[in-house]
């Protein structure tokens, strides 16, 4: 298990490599969501670390990655995994998506799909037409929460959504303290990027096989997702019960099972 950082936007990040009989296990991209960071994989790491060489990046802005000035793009959240990549010398790998990482990894697989080997998506979708009003509600009303009362009040609330049950408290500070470290204009940065991010491609032109996970509790439903998948080439679709958004946490032992199972199956 080693940590490093890489240049241009010198991403933080957990290489773990278990090494086979054969040479390295293939590499696995594992790709967090807005507001959390590399060590949220932890549940998934210890599962898959004995199999595939993982690599489980802080997104820019978050963790122990920096943030660059300037407005962003996911294109770039792309382009900083794309220069990780290239300095690892991996050519090509499995790109895992939770949330925000999802739509950095359609962004990869749209952007560069010979150096997409499969790709996973967990409760992650792009809004395709005219953005619902939910959605634009939940934006401003975020920026509002946090321009008023700060990041640890805006984890709060967002903790309480994902984690509600009462042996799950200890997430819910988890993850207001994780939210409270963050740079403000950072999460600004890539709250925007999500909201203003349009991806102009027919998925039906993405051969690589895909696999999309939802949650049966989830902001957006089933419905939308199941429509989504049906859009691509070869995608396989699976419904996570008595799962709200953070699916890779608290539905982790059913995650780890079908990411295991994907990953072999699309293996060389």
């Amino acid at each position: 298990m080693r940590r490093h950082t890489t240049s241009d936007v010198p991403l933080h990040y957990l290489d773990l490599d278990p090494g086979t009989e054969t040479g390295q296990g293939e590499p696995v991209f594992l790709l967090h969501g807005l507001g959390s960071c590399a060590e949220d994989w932890r549940p998934q790491v210890d599962a898959l670390g004995s199999t595939f060489r993982l690599i489980v990046p802080d997104l820019r802005g978050h963790g122990a990655s920096p943030a660059p000035g300037g407005d962003w793009q996911i294109g770039d959240f792309a382009n900083d995994l794309f220069n990780l990549m290239d300095q690892l010398d991996v050519p090509r790998a499995h790109i895992v998506g939770f949330s925000l990482g999802g739509m950095v990894g359609l962004e990869m697989a749209n952007r560069a799909p010979g150096r997409v080997a499969s790709l996973c998506l967990i409760n992650s979708q792009p809004f395709q037409g005219r953005k619902p009003a939910s959605l634009l509600f939940a934006y401003w009303l975020r920026r509002t929460v946090i321009a008023t009362f700060g990041l640890k009040a805006m984890g709060k609330i967002i903790g309480k959504k994902l984690f509600p049950d009462p042996p799950q408290q200890a997430l819910v500070e988890r993850f207001a303290t994780q939210m409270a470290g963050m740079d403000k204009r950072a999460y600004l940065a890539a709250l925007d990027a999500i909201f203003h991010w349009n991806i102009d491609i027919h998925f039906q032109t993405l051969a690589m096989p895909v696999f999309i996970m939802a949650a049966d509790q989830d902001y957006t439903p089933v419905a939308s997702k199941r429509a989504f998948a049906a859009q691509f080439q070869q995608c396989e679709f699976e419904i996570i019960a008595n799962s709200r958004h953070a699916t890779p946490l608290d539905q982790a032992q059913r995650v780890n099972t079908l990411l295991q199972s994907f990953l072999a199956t699309h293996s060389k």
